[in-house]
This record gives structure tokens, C-alpha cells and sequence, in this order.
């Protein structure tokens, strides 16, 4: 039973939520000078859940001082050295694991696999040769083969290096704009691995993709993908995988000429999609991957919808089918959403160097050339605004020209609706040929935000639009035969339908609707989960031979019918909703960037004050630390 005053308080902390005064106690604690592998085996756990790496190797090694005969601690300090992406000081710990139990073949294998992350080849052959020869264990004989076909790729690679971009190293700001391009699912990023069999696979890491990870990835220390859909399930970039098949991996992997030829077609298929993509005004970028194909992506100038990015994505690869029998193509996201607790698929990051072969991700011209500078051409992209996204989908969607809607159970027995008719002026006894009709913008149509302030259930059915990008039959119908009575309404409803990635494309209306809207009874029997949880209770004046429908709350507006004043940025008007979200968003990703930079500022205290410095020189300028009177430590960068 260990007895710590101070480890009982962080468990008591942390049993309390208390995450962040936990992390304070344990940093005071003072261990260095105890002998008691159990204890410093039990700071180890606590300190890795409080996600504190540094402390958890910190205390391994004193384990290890205080108990050199301990297995489990040898293994458990070399995954936490190569889940940081430092295989050589795994390696350093391995090879004393080998040395106090040099017949077990678990040992060597994992010594072997860690020279072969740090690209120690020839060390790792003489690891798996003397397995061999100790164990007999046919198992390392494979693994020694698969060097050999990594030491030929290294040469390849280094060769075409040679002639290319040579070595990458980035800058800050470098690495804000690869954060910031490929920032997606929240808190969660996954790290590349290849076992000595060949097999290749991705785990999770349960932490943020900051520039130290970026940094790294680019480094070549290890190798991320990401998981596009984040949390509110947006996506900030659309991708598209372009692969071998399996079976011409298969059948191409021994001969040089087939395998040229069959990633040839490869490219011809990305460079199709970058032509469509081109055609569509759409900037696109195309990377070759590392091994068997092209990545191409699409930066969005704003989140989208994942449920819209993978019909855009659906509807520009349509456009390029069919391809040929050994090329593959995938798009991500590959989900509309993804469930509480859920990753979704991710994708391997580019500027990385692959596992299996070596090889560095790099952004390729259609003529298959690398660019220059890497990192230079990265801050220079475009990125494809929404009306873009949301304009393709129209287009493709809605075919040549949409057809009007006409259901006639719709109409119901009740005098016409024509509204503001009592303002309308007569008509005049000329004709004009033309007369100029400004873009639509359903935020400055006054009749749609009037609806939007007086109706609770249309105002929910198009949030959920805009939220979900979805609408069900019945609230399609709800949408079309109520806003399309607007003057502007086939504008109305057309926007929205753009939003939508399951509208129907024979929806798309052409002209106003005549006749009559659709009544409120109806609206409630045909949307009752909408309409039971929003205060869906207006009442009207009935005195006028008038049956309830929203489309009443029109005849309230003055000059209704012909009035182009909109009703301003309302609380209630759509670009104030997406303003606000968009405000939420930004205070979320500000918040988790003030945890991460407390957490850096407190490591950054520990490194001054043991090193016993004021300041530092760094690549931009003199970071310096100042001590207020208060005993309050800040940071100041003097550029």
C-alpha cells in the first residue's frame, strides 16, 4: 500500500473533476531523491492521465533506477518514447530489455521495429539476424526480407531528393498554416504504423493537432492522418484518395514496368478530377501520396456541412467515371456525420513521409513534378467559398432546367390569397423589354424574414437545414408550399434546396405558386415532432373569410406584395444566426487555444527557472520572462 500525502490529493482532485488543480499538485511534487519503484510507478499512472508525458518518463526512469529488474517498466517507458515519436531512445531502453532476457524473441522483435522507425536499417538487421540465430524463430527472416525492400525505397527516395525539394524544415508560421489548413476533428489525431509483416494501419492519439505535432509529422518523426469531420460535423478541406486496386498492387508490385504503368493511370484519373475541378472554378491541389496513389484537396474558405462536402465531392467524381479497372477513388468525408464518440475515417497529411516505403508526401504539378518550395506553395493556396460548394451542387443537381412543383392535394377549398393586392398599383399600358432584377439574397428579403420572426416551425425547419443540411419529405413540402407563395419565394426555396444534400431535384421550383398555401392543421400533421417542440401557436383574425396559414403574417407587412426593404440584421434573420455560430466556433477554438498556451507556459517556467535564464533567443525574436511584483510569471516575445 503506498502512503503519499500528495498523490492522495491529486487522485482526490481528479475524482472531483478537478483536472487542472490536480496537474498544479502533482508539478510540486519532489521524488527524485525516494527509492521506491512502486511509488514512482504509481506517479506514472496518475501523471498520464493528467496527460503529462514529460512526468510520466520522468518517473519511469526512476522506477528503472530503483528497480533495474522490473520487465514491464522497460516495455511500458519505450511505447510512451515511441508513441512521442522518438524511436531511438525507445531502441536505448529495448536493447537492456534484451540484454536481461536475451531468449525472449518478443524483445528483439521490438527492439528491430523501433531501429527500423528511427531508419537504423543495417541496425535493425543485426537485431533480427541475431534473433534468428538465438530463437530460431522463422518469423525474423521475413522481417529481414522487408528491410531489404525499405533500404531500396530509402535509396530511391534519397535519390529523387537529390534532384527535388531535399529536406524540409519549417518555419512558425509554416506550421500555423498546415495547422490551420488541416484543422479537424477536435482534440484527436492518429499516428502512422507498418508492422514487420508488411501491414500498415493508423492509431489514435487522443490529443489536439498542435504545431509540435505538425512540426514533427514534417520532421519525419512520425507520420499523422486526420479525422475531417469534426464535432459540429463540418469539415474545413474535401479530399479525394486515389488508389492502385488491391489486386493490381497484387499484380503490379514485382515489376518495375507494371508498376509505372498502372500509377500512371493513377494520375491520369487525379488530373481528370483537377481539369473538372478547373472547368468549375474550383481551386484544387493534387499530392502524391507516398506510395500507390494522388491525394487531391479542396481548402474551404468556411466550414461546410460534411453532409454537403461528400455530395460536392460525390457530384465532382461522377463527372470523371468511369475509371479505369485498376484505379480506386475514395472522398472524405466519407460520412455525413459522425455519432458521440465516433472518429469517422481519416486520411493521411500531407508533407509527411510514408511508414512503408519512405517516400515524402509532396504537392505535385499535373505533370507529376514537385513544387519548389513545399511550404511556401501551402501559404499561397486559394480555398473555395461556399456559394462555390453550394452553386456545384445546384448545377449538377437541378439538371438543365428544374420543373415547377404542383401537388395537388396541396390546394385546399378557400378564397385565393393575393397578398398586398389592395397596394398593388394597375398595370401600365407599356411594356418594358427588360427590367433589372438584382441577385437574390434571402437575408435581405423581407417577406422570408417576416416568416422566419412570426413562424416557429418554418424557422426550425430551415436551422435544421442549415445545421444538418437535411430535410425530410414532409418538411420539403412544408418549405415549398408555404414560402413558395413569397413574391420571391421559388428564390427562397431554391437557396435552401442549394443547402440541402438529399434535396430532390425536381423540387427546385421555376415561378410562384398560385392558388393556395398550405394551412397551419396541415403544417402540424405533417412535421408534429417539429411543431410540438416550438411555440407553434399563433392566432390570426379570422373575420376576413381567411383560413390559418403562416403566409397571413405577410398581409401584416406594410406595402406587402411590392416592399424591397428588408428587415435588417435581426436576431432572427439568417446571416445573424450564421454570424452567431460562427462567433460560438471562434470562442471555442480561442478557449482551447488559451488551455494550450497556459499548459506551454507552464512547462516554459519550469525550463527557465531550471535553467536558471531570463530570457532566449529564438528564430523570431527574444522571448523573455518577467516576474511582477505580485510573484506572477508572463512571457513577453520582443520581435
Amino acid at each position: 500500500m503506498i502512503n503519499d500525502p500528495l498523490l492522495s490529493q491529486v487522485k482526490a482532485a481528479l475524482d472531483s473533476g478537478l483536472s487542472d488543480e490536480a496537474l498544479n499538485i502533482a508539478q510540486s511534487r519532489n521524488t527524485r531523491d525516494i527509492a521506491d519503484a512502486d511509488l514512482h510507478l504509481a506517479w506514472a499512472d496518475i501523471l498520464e492521465e493528467l496527460v503529462t508525458t514529460d512526468d510520466v518518463i520522468f518517473e519511469l526512469n526512476l522506477a528503472l533506477r530503483d528497480d533495474p529488474e522490473r520487465i514491464s517498466t522497460y516495455e511500458r517507458l519505450s511505447e510512451v518514447y515511441l508513441d512521442q515519436g522518438q524511436p531511438q531512445r525507445a531502441a536505448r531502453v529495448l536493447t537492456r530489455l534484451v540484454e536481461k532476457q536475451p531468449d525472449d524473441p518478443q524483445h528483439y522483435e521490438a527492439l528491430g521495429s523501433a531501429l527500423k522507425e528511427a531508419r537504423q536499417f543495417e541496425k535493425a538487421r543485426e537485431v533480427f539476424e541475431a534473433a534468428l540465430k538465438k530463437t530460431g524463430d522463422s518469423r525474423f527472416s521475413g522481417f529481414i526480407k522487408e528491410l531489404s525492400f525499405l533500404e531500396r525505397s530509402e535509396t530511391e527516395h534519397r535519390g529523387r531528393m537529390a534532384d527535388g525539394p531535399g529536406q524540409i524544415e519549417p518555419a512558425k508560421h509554416n506550421l500555423i498554416t498546415f495547422t490551420t489548413l488541416f484543422a479537424s476533428r477536435e482534440g484527436v489525431y492518429a499516428r502512422q504504423w507498418v508492422s514487420p509483416t508488411g501491414e500498415s494501419g493508423y492509431t489514435p492519439i487522443q490529443e489536439p493537432l498542435t504545431v509540435t505535432v505538425a512540426e514533427n509529422h514534417i520532421l519525419g518523426n512520425y507520420t499523422i492522418g486526420a479525422y475531417p469531420v469534426r464535432l459540429d460535423n463540418s469539415v474545413n478541406y474535401i479530399a479525394f484518395d486515389f488508389d492502385v486496386a488491391k489486386f493490381a498492387v497484387a499484380k503490379a508490385i514485382s515489376s518495375e514496368k507494371l508498376w509505372n504503368a498502372v500509377i500512371n493511370k493513377v494520375h491520369s484519373a487525379a488530373c481528370k478530377l483537377v481539369d473538372v475541378s478547373a472547368a468549375n472554378e474550383i481551386p484544387i491541389y493534387m499530392e502524391d501520396s507516398g506510395f500507390k496513389g494522388r491525394h487531391c484537396w479542396i481548402f474551404c474558405e468556411r466550414a461546410v456541412p460534411a453532409g454537403v462536402a461528400k455530395k460536392f465531392a460525390d457530384l465532382l467524381v461522377a463527372q470523371i467515371l468511369p475509371l479505369p479497372n485498376e484505379v480506386t477513388v475514395e472522398v472524405f468525408p466519407k460520412q455525413t456525420s459522425v455519432k458521440r464518440g465516433g472518429l469517422g475515417n481519416l486520411i493521411k497529411l500531407p508533407l509527411g513521409i510514408h511508414k512503408r516505403t519512405g517516400k515524402r508526401s509532396l504537392f505535385i504539378q499535373p505533370d507529376g513534378t514537385p513544387y519548389e518550395d513545399q511550404l511556401n506553395f501551402l501559404e499561397s493556396v486559394s480555398k473555395a467559398s461556399r456559394r462555390t460548394v453550394y452553386g456545384l451542387i445546384q448545377r449538377i443537381s437541378a439538371g438543365v432546367s428544374p420543373r415547377v412543383i404542383a401537388e395537388q392535394n396541396e390546394v385546399e377549398e378557400a378564397p385565393p390569397f393575393d397578398i398586398g393586392a389592395e397596394d398593388r398599383p394597375s398595370a401600365p399600358a407599356h411594356n418594358y423589354k427588360h427590367t433589372y432584377e438584382p441577385p437574390y439574397d434571402i437575408d435581405s428579403d423581407a417577406q422570408f424574414q417576416q416568416l422566419m420572426l412570426k413562424c416557429p416551425t418554418l424557422k426550425a425547419i430551415v436551422d435544421k437545414v442549415n445545421q444538418t443540411s437535411m430535410l425530410s419529405k414532409e418538411e420539403t413540402l412544408v418549405l415549398v408550399h408555404s414560402l413558395g407563395h413569397m413574391k420571391r419565394g421559388p428564390e427562397a426555396v431554391n437557396t435552401i434546396f442549394q443547402r440541402c444534400m438529399n434535396a430532390d431535384p425536381s423540387l427546385f421550383l421555376k415561378s410562384q405558386l398560385k392558388g393556395n398555401p398550405i394551412s397551419c392543421p396541415k403544417i402540424k400533421a405533417r412535421v408534429p415532432e417539429i411543431v410540438t417542440r416550438v411555440p407553434c401557436d399563433c392566432t390570426f383574425d379570422m373575420s376576413v373569410n381567411l383560413y390559418p396559414t403562416p403566409i397571413i403574417h405577410l398581409r401584416n407587412m406594410q406595402g406587402a406584395g411590392r416592399s424591397e426593404t428588408p428587415l435588417g440584421l435581426t436576431v432572427d434573420s439568417l446571416q445573424f444566426q450564421n454570424l452567431v455560430q460562427d462567433y460560438l466556433k471562434l470562442r471555442k477554438q480561442l478557449r482551447e487555444t488559451q488551455l494550450l498556451l497556459k499548459k506551454y507556459e507552464e512547462n516554459l517556467r519550469n525550463f527557465f527557472e531550471e535553467a536558471g535564464v531570463d530570457c532566449v533567443e529564438t528564430p523570431v525574436g527574444q522571448l523573455r520572462r518577467q516576474k511582477k511584483e505580485s510573484g506572477e510569471i508572463s512571457f513577453v516575445l520582443e520581435i
